[in-house]
């Protein structure tokens, strides 16, 4: 069986985790691992059995045996690194957003280069490919509940992030919320054409300081005539919260929340179950790895990606309409031509 060669750029917390992910796949052989900081992990990497490691990305991307690069840096360098790894004739996967740059002409650039290099590019929108949110896809598309008419998403972290890591990432609504941008649009099979965010600091009111939000309710309405209410948190106290429902004209479908346990205990004085799974990635550990294979999948036999760079323009687009609206506090229209690139 052909193994794709790859190359890992970036290997803090994510990046080790699709690292230890990637390792246990048949079709992939990692053949060298770069990261600014890879000396905090060179050990561990070592007893993973991989010892070709560089501190520059662009070493990395040098070596020629490598057909494939999955890139688990922080959102401000994507741009730069995808452009560099097209050009180096690397197939990319990357995880999302492209970009923070609230000027979609930049992450358009970066698609026109990929297209020219001819590699492929998919984008880490995981969540498709969870068991549970992938088996509401399947159902809304075979026409279980008729015509989609409304979405709900409810998404909230375990707790804060620090300052530093959140300039680093994107706010609230980019490293967030772009999951649910993307997780709407998928589920109700049309784009957006508006959105009316209002939000706040009910948790930390520091993060006025950085032009972030912690608390989120939002509408969005789709091109199909379908309407979506998304709400966040930035604190859960409970644990990760994740659910989905759609709502159509002939019946709903509803993903729960993932709990550590299906036990629930009924005694007399009260009723009890465990609480959710405490941390994103061990409620979607099954799907990070799906996600890489599907990629990889893809290499191999050509088969469609998962996620591509128009579906991450168009969550982009989305959370830029929304940045907007909360400033402002109206509704904003969003365009939903997808670009051509």
């Amino acid at each position: 069986m052909r193994k794709i060669k790859c190359g890992v750029i970036g290997a803090g917390r994510v990046g080790m985790m699709h690292i230890q992910n990637l390792v246990q796949m048949s079709e992939v052989e990692i053949v060298a691992v770069a990261d600014l900081f890879i000396d905090n992990v060179q050990a561990e990497l070592s007893d993973m059995g991989i010892t070709n490691i560089h501190k520059d990305y662009h070493e990395l991307l040098a070596n020629d045996t490598i057909e494939a690069v999955f890139v688990f840096t922080s959102t401000d360098t994507h741009e730069e690194i995808v452009i560099a790894s097209a050009q180096a004739g690397k197939h990319i996967f990357c995880e999302k957003p492209l970009s923070m740059d609230h000027n979609e002409e930049t992450s358009i650039k970066v698609l026109q280069e990929v297209k020219k290099r001819g590699v492929k590019l998919q984008i880490g929108f995981n969540r498709r490919i969870d068991a549970q949110f992938r088996n509401i896809y399947e159902q809304v598309r075979a026409g279980s509940i008729g015509e989609p008419q409304i979405v709900k998403i409810t998404s909230r972290d375990p707790d804060l992030l620090p300052y530093e890591l959140i300039k680093r990432i994107g706010g609230l609504l980019f490293d967030f919320t772009m999951h649910d941008f993307d997780m709407a649009r998928y589920m109700v099979g049309s784009n957006i054409t508006e959105v009316y965010a209002k939000g706040g600091t009910l948790i930390d009111p520091g993060l006025k300081s950085i032009g972030d939000v912690d608390t989120l309710a939002i509408v969005v309405h789709f091109e199909n005539g379908a309407v979506g209410l998304i709400d966040n948190s930035r604190r859960a106290v409970y644990g990760y919260d994740q659910r989905v429902e759609v709502f159509g004209s002939e019946g709903m479908l509803k993903a729960e929340n993932v709990n550590q346990s299906t036990v629930e205990h009924y005694g007399n004085a009260a009723v009890s179950l465990k609480k959710p799974l405490p941390v994103f990635n061990d409620r979607y550990r099954d799907a990070y790895m799906e996600e890489t294979r599907f990629f990889v999948q893809a290499l191999l036999n050509n088969t469609p990606l998962l996620a591509t760079g128009e579906d991450v323009i168009m969550a982009q687009r989305v959370a830029i309409a929304a940045q907007l609206s909360l400033e402002i506090g109206q509704p904003v229209k969003v365009d939903p031509v997808i670009p051509q690139i």
